[in-house]
């Protein structure tokens, strides 16, 4: 019975450094989640994001042009359609 003991004793020893890991590193997500709420709406609006995002999609297509340049061309219609949705 001592050995059954000293054996949940030694788990529950060996996996408290990782929950005590985990939830301090947790913390300073919680701590910017109120900062996020309090702070004010970002100036850049959808349609600019959305240009930002295509253009980002954009520079990853042209770095597959030469290596697989049918994946650059769907990259290239999928940042042109992100656009033009946003524009809608």
């Amino acid at each position: 019975m001592s050995t059954t003991l000293l054996h949940a004793n030694v788990q529950r020893s060996r996996f408290a450094h990782l929950t005590l890991a985990a939830i301090v590193g947790l913390i300073p997500a919680v701590l910017r989640m109120p900062m996020k709420a309090i702070e004010p709406a970002s100036a850049r609006s959808a349609t600019e994001m959305a240009g930002i995002e295509a253009q980002k999609v954009r520079e990853l297509a042209q770095s597959y042009q030469k290596t697989d340049p049918g994946f650059a061309a769907d990259l290239y219609a999928a940042a042109a359609r992100h656009e033009s949705l946003s524009d809608a």
